[in-house]
Formats: C-alpha cells, structure tokens, sequence
C-alpha cells in the first residue's frame, strides 16, 4: 500500500470517527461502563525545541466502583519545521515533523474495593504532517515500560490522529478524530482499541480546552468497555530566550 493511500486511509477512518466515534468496535452492551476524565495539562516551551509536559487527571466510573488517578512528566524534543502555510497550532509539538519524548507516569487505581499502583517509563515517537493546510495527521507510537504492583509488562500502542483547523470569524476550534490499539506484550497480542472524537478549542497562545467523546474495547479486561467523556485544560507556557 502506498504512503499516499494509508494516509488517506487514515484520514477517512478518523472523520468517521468524528461523526459517530461509537459506531466502530461495540462490545455487548451488558460490558459497557460509563466514566468521565478531568485532566489538566501543563506545557513548557523552550527555544531549544525542547519542552516538557506535565499533566494529571483522574478516571472516574458513572455508577461504577472504578477511579484511577494520574499524574506524569514527560520531555520532548521537536524536529523540523512544518513551514506550509497554515494556521499555527497553539502545541508547538504540532508544529513539527516529528516529536520524540519520554517521561515518567504513575497510576493509582481503585476497582471494587482493590488498590493497584503502577509505574510506567514511556519512550514516544510521532511523525506527522499536513494535507491541504487545514489538515494535520499524526501518528505516535508508544511504548510503556510497566511495573503494576511491582510486576513488570511491556505495552506498545499507536494513534493515528487527524484534525482540521477551522476559523469562523473570530472564533477558532479544530475537531478531531484518532483510532488507537494496544499490544500487550504479555498476552503477545492486541487486545485494546480506543476510538476518540473531540473539539479542541484554543484561546490565544495561552490556554486550550480540549472536549471529547471515548469508546475503549478490552478484549480482557472487566469491564470489555468503557464509553468515556473528557475534558482537559491545557496551559501553555514559554521561554523565548
């Protein structure tokens, strides 16, 4: 398959995905839990193409004794210039060709009664680039290096993203639409797809609220699903020296 026709692949799957984020990959109904995620996110720029990113947010069941806690850091490094013109994003990491990062993310879960703690060191590559202007396509892989209650594991994961910059008036916001699946390393298969629809709505170079819609399948896990509904508040911060 040629880059062109992926590409294009990718791009269609992910606008399907805006207008109906849950039409694809339904577990039973029985399976299916409700949450919602509040997060908060934290970026600082520097001039060096670096920045770090910290974060922190909460995973909350609707009537489900499930809630898992969140916090991380993370540093990145920022390759070439996407010089087409374009609106400018508001993340410089979407400014770029490619992004590579690590950081470090701890987890605290609570579920029916049972604590889990988990470490996890993440190694990120994302490549992306834009179609017509208006349209930005990423695709990061993932890979978590996992300690759950001193146990370790392995998870790869990757997330084709695409997003089109919208302006009305005065008014900008991008929706977006991203596939994502899991390989367990232990089980040696994937076993996980994510399926996210979302507007993100920047103000300035200052701040970004992001609103989405989430559908996980777990092929072992319980619940099989999650329909989940976010919001993160992204603050932006750098250093022109």
């Amino acid at each position: 398959m040629s880059r062109s026709t992926s590409s294009l692949g990718i791009v269609v799957i992910s606008f399907v995905m805006i207008l109906c984020p849950g039409a694809i990959g339904q577990s039973p109904p029985q399976s299916t839990e409700t949450e919602v995620w509040p997060e908060v996110d934290a970026h600082f720029q520097f001039a060096s193409n670096l920045r770090v990113l910290a974060f922190t947010g909460l995973e909350q069941g609707v009537g489900y004794p499930f809630q898992q806690w969140y916090a991380a850091a993370a540093l990145g490094y920022q390759l070439l210039p996407i010089l087409t013109p374009h609106l400018e994003n508001i993340n410089p990491d979407k400014e770029h060709y490619f992004l590579f990062g690590g950081g470090y993310e701890f987890l605290r879960t609570v579920q029916s009664g049972n604590v889990k703690h988990e470490n996890r060191i993440t190694l990120d590559a994302t490549p992306g680039f834009r179609m017509r202007r208006a349209i930005l396509v990423r695709d990061r892989n993932w890979v978590e290096l996992r300690w759950i209650n001193g146990a370790y594991s392995t998870t790869y994961r990757n997330r084709a993203t695409v997003e089109r910059d919208v302006l009305t008036g005065k008014v900008r916001f991008t929706p977006y639409g991203s596939i994502e699946g899991f390989y367990d390393g232990s089980s040696h298969s994937w076993n996980q797809e994510w399926y996210t629809g979302g507007v993100q709505w920047p103000y300035k170079r200052l701040w970004m609220l992001n609103t989405y819609y989430r559908r996980e399948n777990c092929d072992n896990c319980n619940p099989r699903s999650w329909n989940a509904a976010g919001v993160s508040l992204n603050f932006f911060f750098r250093n022109s020296e």
